[in-house]
């Protein structure tokens, strides 16, 4: 796997003329954030030697480089769920692309249900800290690329403090309210029974979701500093009246991937 990572960061350097400072991973329905970069390099994973691709309705299984707010980025549309890959290590994948390449700061964007009933369809939240409910750690046999042959991985800050700061701080000055909790994430690809969101609400978490909590387990073992935000894209079951739909999903996160357009480039300047 080392090998495979080096080979497609070795194939991406020789498409861009720079070095990306910061990694921003698109969720479910938010791709449309690619639109306000600049001097924009399309790289398909099929182009990428041994790039595995996702199979996930609304990821497009590519790498945007480019310019945003100033600064050069590399953004990935189409993540790795455990749910569609099998392999623990593939999720992780991206996370060490992007550190190879020089990344120091990663964004994570996901669409998410809303387990804290204050919460409601298109609100952005930050996200403060996280539960890893899948039952599995990608570093669980030693993790791909080793950089301080440290073991046991610190989260007591998952979450940059300063970086969750910097973004209330430019959402107050636009006038874009947004909101802050906790994520959960679990397996997929099912969505939670009523049981379960239940007992998510007992345990802490004001978002549920498929993704994100194992990347950003990645990402501090490469010792990357890390922002999290969740577009809520639905109520969890119980709390909605209907039926939880993947197309609902999409179609939420097209709207409030508005609100990141607004105010990412200006988060962006400042980190």
């Amino acid at each position: 796997m080392e090998k495979i990572i080096k080979d497609i960061v070795e194939t991406i350097k020789s498409k861009i003329s720079f070095t990306p400072q910061i990694a921003i991973v698109l969720g479910s329905g938010l791709s449309d954030i690619v639109d306000i970069m600049q001097d924009k390099i399309e790289i398909d994973y099929n182009e990428l030697p041994n790039m595995p691709n996702t199979t996930v309705a609304g990821h497009k299984n590519k790498f945007v480089l480019g310019k945003l707010g100033g600064k050069y980025v590399i953004m990935q549309l189409g993540r790795f769920h455990y749910y569609d890959c099998g392999d623990i290590k593939i999720v992780g994948l991206p996370v060490y692309i992007f550190k190879e390449l020089g990344v120091e700061t990663l964004i994570v964007t996901n669409s998410a249900g809303a387990v804290n009933k204050s919460f409601k369809v298109g609100d952005l939240v930050i996200i403060t800290d996280q539960i890893n409910l899948t039952g599995q750690n990608p570093l669980i046999n030693g993790p791909i690329i080793s950089y301080d042959n440290n073991q046991f991985i610190d989260m007591t800050e998952p979450f940059s403090y300063e970086y969750i700061t910097k973004f209330k701080d430019i959402a107050k000055q636009n006038k874009v309210k947004v909101k802050q909790g906790v994520y959960l994430q679990n397996t997929g690809p099912s969505y939670e029974t009523k049981a379960e969101i239940v007992m998510a609400q007992k345990i802490g978490a004001d978002l549920v979701g498929m993704s994100t909590a194992l990347e950003v387990i990645v990402a501090k073992q490469c010792n990357l500093k890390v922002f999290g935000i969740s577009l809520v894209s639905n109520m969890a079951t119980g709390i909605s009246k209907t039926k939880m739909s993947h197309l609902e999903v999409l179609q939420n996160g097209k709207i409030g991937a508005q609100k990141l357009v607004k105010l990412l480039p200006k988060f962006v300047e400042v980190i």
